[in-house]
């Protein structure tokens, strides 16, 4: 499970360490291996992290942040449209008058 560390409001760490010191000061080997009750006592929360369903083809997604709630952080996204350019006119026609212009640009 993924875990994010919340303190005073704020998301101070991601991904519970190997090795760490709890708050009454003492220092754990195996930190990650610690009861949820003692890691959502020293501020650790699930962190969930879905990637919304879109359409690839069209949209693309963005980072938005973190939902901090009581029992877990959400990680957000926003989901955003490709913005497909419009394919480049060319004039095929060509007069002489366009013509004579391009030569006197080129002299």
């Amino acid at each position: 499970m993924r875990m994010a560390q919340v303190i005073d409001g704020e998301i101070v760490q991601y991904g519970l360490p190997t090795t760490g010191e709890l708050k009454d000061g003492s220092s754990v080997s195996g930190y990650h291996l610690q009861d949820i009750e003692i890691l959502l006592a020293e501020g650790w929360l699930p962190l969930e992290d879905v990637i919304p369903e879109h359409d690839v083809e069209n949209q693309y997604i963005l980072d938005d942040g973190y939902e901090i709630l009581e029992d877990k952080v959400i990680k957000k996204y926003k989901i955003e449209d490709k913005i497909i350019p419009e394919p480049e006119i060319i004039d095929e026609y060509v007069d002489d008058e366009k013509v004579a212009m391009a030569e006197a640009l080129l002299i």
